[in-house]
């Protein structure tokens, strides 16, 4: 398994509809999980956080193969990624991806 993290800057304006991005991952749980399985997705987290008064989302991921995910996910016709891929343009400012130094788990 590999794993990858990273830290979205949110728009000052994103209040809204980060509010409404969750709520639509939340309510159409069952098209995530397929599109997540779709992609060998085992893990996908998302936190909100605040760093220096500034909104940022910190998201976490597991997957068979990260390169692999990704390059299903950016060729996914499926409803639910193009709306995640819409909102995250419309709230996303900049990101950092996080370098990896640490990554155990219990799981076989």
């Amino acid at each position: 398994m590999e794993s990858a993290a990273g830290l979205i800057k949110l728009k000052a304006t994103a209040t809204q509809d980060l509010e409404e991005w969750r709520e639509a991952l939340t309510s159409r749980s069952d098209e995530v999980l397929r599109s997540l399985r779709n992609e060998g997705v085992v893990v996908e987290s998302w936190f909100q956080i605040e760093i220096g008064g500034e909104p940022y989302l910190l998201w976490f991921m597991r997957a068979k193969s990260i390169a692999q995910a990704r390059e299903t996910f950016l060729a996914s016709e499926q409803e639910i990624d193009a709306y995640h891929m819409d909102m995250m343009s419309k709230m996303a400012e900049s990101q950092i991806e996080a370098v990896s130094i640490v990554d155990l788990s219990a799981d076989p």
